[in-house]
């Protein structure tokens, strides 16, 4: 595990309090999102300075020059660094590697970099050998904005997440010999509970979308790809047209009803699931095409979809032809009523129109 070196007597410029702010609620949004067990890993050190960071930013504006103030801000460490588990497969627990997420809280020059991601070779698992290492690490080397751009917490995690995702694909690409099969055969024999999966999640917290218009196919393909490479995965549909339909379910624990926390913990990974899409797949296109509403949401709903898919095509939804170019909402209400979803009363709360154009 990477640790925070001990602050020393000497120390660069603290960061402004707008960017140590952005730079906290990345790490709140973070811990949120990797709140399991082991999921998440911080020094002692790090848990200090992130005590005196949020002490720090919460003092009034008049404070800020008082002795108090200056002996909070000369406490806290050059930067942060959060260990987070990152998977190739939510349902084999061998593949997984510590990712380090460190975020600079002072300046250490013009072209630092205010976050930085790396796998440690030294911690690193025994499948994956130096050159494997390096590679990954190449891959978490394109994040990080310059100390002194203007970047929100919402940008900044959905290039985290999206670094995060890329190694997670690259990790399935290592052939499965590479793995230690008895340790793999192990450990799911000692502790089963380890292989329970978002797949077998019974209750959701499902949400419905509405996107003004909801057309491209690649960039259909990359919500679908996102949404299931997502930790843990999300299942739903996308249904394109103008508008468009999109339904996303976050597994929760099926052993008691959810608690505030859990549902937070759901909300913020729907969020930073719509950040990492506007910022990656949807960076090309101007700001008023990258509009979503939230119309409904079922914080404790039965589990009614299996994966994640584009149903545009699908003979379920498939176009009347006296409709021209309008979808048949009749077919898509059955198709709902089907999976256990109330489909009249969703459609028409979501989209309020009997068809829309495709």
């Amino acid at each position: 595990m990477a640790t925070t070196k001990a602050a020393s007597g000497s120390k660069n410029p603290i960061l402004p309090p707008e960017d140590l702010s952005s730079i906290l609620s990345s790490i709140e949004l973070l811990s949120a999102m990797w709140s399991g067990t082991d999921e998440l890993w911080l020094s002692p050190a790090d848990q200090v300075t992130i005590g005196l960071l949020a002490d720090y930013i919460q003092l009034p504006i008049e404070e800020l020059g008082s002795d108090k103030a200056h002996k909070v801000k000369d406490s806290i460490g050059e930067q942060v660094v959060l260990a987070l588990k990152v998977r190739a497969d939510p349902q084999e627990t061998a593949r997984e590697v510590s990712v380090n997420v460190e975020f600079t809280l002072r300046r250490n020059g013009a072209k630092g970099k205010r976050v930085r991601m790396w796998v440690s070779a030294k911690d690193a698992p025994t499948w994956l050998d130096r050159a494997r290492v390096d590679q990954v690490n190449a891959i978490l080397g394109q994040v990080g904005s310059a100390q002194g751009e203007d970047e929100d917490e919402e940008k900044t995690v959905g290039k985290i997440l999206n670094a995060i995702e890329n190694v997670s694909e690259y990790l399935l690409s290592v052939p499965v010999a590479a793995y230690d099969g008895n340790t793999r055969t192990s450990e799911n024999t000692q502790n089963p509970s380890t292989n329970v999966c978002a797949s077998q999640a019974t209750n959701v917290y499902r949400t419905w979308y509405y996107l003004p218009s909801l057309r491209t196919k690649c960039k259909r393909q990359e919500i679908c790809n996102l949404a299931l490479a997502s930790t843990p995965p999300l299942s739903g549909f996308l249904l394109s047209g103008k508008p468009g339909l999109i339904v996303m379910e976050y597994p929760l624990p099926s052993n008691c009803p959810p608690c505030a926390s859990t549902l937070q913990t759901a909300s913020l990974a729907m969020h930073s699931f719509w950040s990492t899409i506007k910022t990656t797949s949807w960076s090309d296109l101007p700001a008023s095409h990258k509009k979503i509403s939230e119309k409904f949401t079922e914080p404790n709903a039965t589990k009614a979809f299996s994966g994640f898919q584009d149903i545009t095509d699908w003979p379920e939804v498939q176009r009347g032809a006296e409709r021209g170019s309008k979808s048949d909402l009749s077919k898509l209400i059955k198709w709902l009523d089907g999976k256990g979803v109330q489909g009249k009363y969703l459609i028409e709360r979501c989209l309020g129109v009997a068809s829309w154009q495709t």
